[in-house]
């Protein structure tokens, strides 16, 4: 039943792009895509279709802001009309990203003590839902994009994290080496993200020109484990349904590059662990992006 239901929305979701990229009617001029001329229905489906892959276009309006009226005029009455070009898109906010991660202190170059990382294995991916933009300029202007990510990071040591009872009877988060009976290998911590990053970016007037940008970003964490692999046994174990993981972060966002490929960099302000249990700690990561 899951499957019928899995396939009906698959094939609504290609509908919708297969509409929207029938009978566009599109004026054009030097800056691009200009003016739609459309039913509602096929208006929704472009424009659903447009944010959805961060399409962009401008349209042509005058002094006061209202759409310009592109009627047939003489060349002294156009001498006279004042237009500039209002630009929507979402410039340079990257389709995807993929970068390396740990855990540090509230210096983002440094790892956490207390919570040994393997350097280097830590990663993070992610894949943009859905890209809006307006630029205020040409070269300036106000991006965002929905991300769903997911946040891998390697405990050293032959170490992982669980849950121990304290002498108040309450849980707490600890390190521990060994697990039913087995010395542990490698331990590892998994969570994913709802990201909303929202950037002022700075960029060329050409679209393959430079561009950086930055700006805060709201996180939602959530399907957080924790994770063991042992020696002797072959098969990753899950000791840890939920490990004390922060739901909220509020993070700094920066991103540099040209064209469509770029460096981006993410701190959290908000420690990752609800009562800085096991430690107190921040997320930082540094990847490559790119956009489609």
């Amino acid at each position: 039943m899951m499957k019928k239901y899995l396939i009906a929305v698959v094939a609504a979701l290609l509908a919708v792009p297969a509409f929207a990229q029938s009978e566009r009617h599109y004026e054009y001029d030097e800056y691009g895509q200009v003016g739609r001329k459309e039913g509602w229905a096929r208006r929704f489906a472009h424009n659903f279709y447009d944010a959805l892959v961060g399409a962009e276009y401008y349209e042509v309006v005058d002094e006061q802001g209202n759409q310009y009226d592109k009627k047939p005029v003489s060349k002294k009455e156009q001498k006279n009309v004042s237009k500039t070009y209002r630009y929507y898109g979402p410039g340079h906010t990257p389709s995807f990203y993929l970068g390396v991660n740990m855990l540090t202190t509230d210096d983002p170059m440094v790892m956490v003590p207390g919570l040994p990382q393997k350097q280097g294995k830590g990663f993070e991916l992610g894949f943009a839902v859905g890209q809006w933009g307006y630029h205020m300029t040409r070269n300036i202007g106000v991006n965002t994009a929905f991300y769903i990510t997911r946040s891998r990071y390697w405990i050293d040591n032959g170490q992982f994290l669980d849950y121990t009872s304290n002498r108040t009877g309450g849980q707490k988060i600890d390190l521990f080496d060994t697990y039913d009976g087995h010395q542990a290998k490698q331990g590892y911590l998994r969570y994913w993200s709802l990201r909303v990053p929202i950037c002022l970016e700075i960029s060329s007037a050409s679209r393959r020109g430079p561009f950086i940008a930055v700006g805060p970003e709201i996180e939602y964490r959530f399907a957080d484990v924790s994770k063991v692999d042992l020696i002797g046994n072959d098969d990753r174990v899950t000791v840890a349904d939920g490990i004390n993981v922060n739901p909220i972060g509020l993070n700094a966002v920066a991103r540099i590059g040209i064209n469509d490929f770029g460096i981006t960099a993410r701190y959290s302000f908000t420690s990752l662990f609800l009562d800085d249990d096991p430690v107190k700690t921040y997320p930082f990561m540094i990847g490559i992006s790119t956009s489609f």
